[in-house]
């Protein structure tokens, strides 16, 4: 028994299929991976992510899942894929909030961080209805420029308020497919809150939840990034690893690629940090995002980004980690 309606697909030989690679007449879609815009982990994944992929992005809370899993989608839907956020912790006013300071950002320079902060000011007062747009554009023109940065791009990039009491898969496999074609991407932040009505305890929603959203992504040829937050034991832990995750058994197993997120300050040995106060300082900015399953390429591979989250985004140039972690 399944929640969402897919089609059956009938078996093929393998010389059906190598006569029709050989005639040209193959059914690839001709679409390549889709960079996330953070390097050099889309060189890591040979261009980013593929179609009819699970991509499990995990941490504790306040690690920056949302923070990043949203500027993935902006810079996704800026190189012309569809994409759906669908978002179990905030409003599509919210999210537009981070989508017009993320812009905001890329629009001003860092020589400038007082007409950058009264932008962002700006901005909350607009999304909360305190001043008009037109009063907002004429305080601050950058305003402007982050509106008609984000309008380039903002018919490939739809936002969901998705609920934990009627959001199913079903709803969300119709919603979403409404806006998505193949190569498209569908974020679920997070997967521990989709409702799935023919389960009965967690372990069997988490696992029916990732189950269906790599029915999903295969059946539409879509790459889907699902959010995963820590267990109990996951929260209190220095480094998050896969079996922190609620419902890590079935999470392992589905996903083609998981990629979890640290605080530097705590995931890095102490015998890097615990002396050295300048590295300590450095540590607190930076977050590690480790690869620990990759089906089509290398793993425990760490990289590191600094946080920049007073817009809503991580500095997208990284580096790998040189520091050894704990537990390794």
């Amino acid at each position: 028994m399944t929640d969402i309606d897919l089609p059956l697909v009938a078996p093929q030989s393998v010389s059906t299929l190598l006569w029709e690679l050989r005639q040209g007449a193959t059914n690839a879609l001709g679409i390549g991976p889709l960079g996330t815009g953070f390097e050099p982990l889309d060189s890591v994944l040979d261009g980013g992510f593929l179609p009819g992929e699970v991509v499990l992005l995990g941490g504790q809370p306040g690690v920056g899942k949302t923070v990043c899993a949203l500027q993935w989608a902006r810079n996704m839907s800026s190189s012309g894929r569809r994409v759906t956020f669908a978002c179990f912790e905030h409003d599509e006013a919210a999210l537009l909030n981070r989508l017009l300071v993320q812009e905001l950002a890329l629009v001003t320079t860092e020589s400038d961080p007082i007409e950058r902060l009264r932008a962002k000011a700006l901005v909350r007062d607009l999304m909360l209805g305190l001043t008009t747009i037109d009063d907002a554009v004429a305080e601050s023109p950058t305003i402007d420029e982050a509106l008609t940065s984000l309008e380039v791009f903002s018919p490939n990039l739809q936002l969901l308020r998705a609920s934990a009491q009627r959001t199913t898969p079903r709803e969300l496999d119709e919603v979403s497919s409404a806006h998505l074609d193949a190569g498209g991407v569908l974020f679920v932040d997070y997967l521990q809150k989709l409702p799935v009505p023919s389960a009965s305890s967690l372990e069997e929603r988490v696992y029916r939840s990732v189950e269906i959203m790599k029915e999903l992504a295969i059946a539409h040829q879509i790459t889907v990034v699902a959010l995963s937050a820590a267990s109990s034991a996951g929260i209190g832990a220095d480094r998050v690893r896969m079996d922190h995750l609620r419902g890590s058994d079935a999470l392992a197993h589905e996903c083609d690629l998981a990629i979890l997120m640290n605080h530097k300050v705590t995931a890095a040995a102490d015998r890097h940090l615990k002396f050295d106060l300048t590295q300590l300082d450095e540590a607190r900015r930076r977050t590690i995002f480790s690869i620990e399953k990759n089906r089509r390429g290398e793993v425990d591979l760490h990289l590191e980004f600094v946080k920049d989250f007073s817009n809503f985004r991580f500095r997208p140039d990284g580096g790998f980690v040189t520091e050894a972690l704990d537990d390794d």
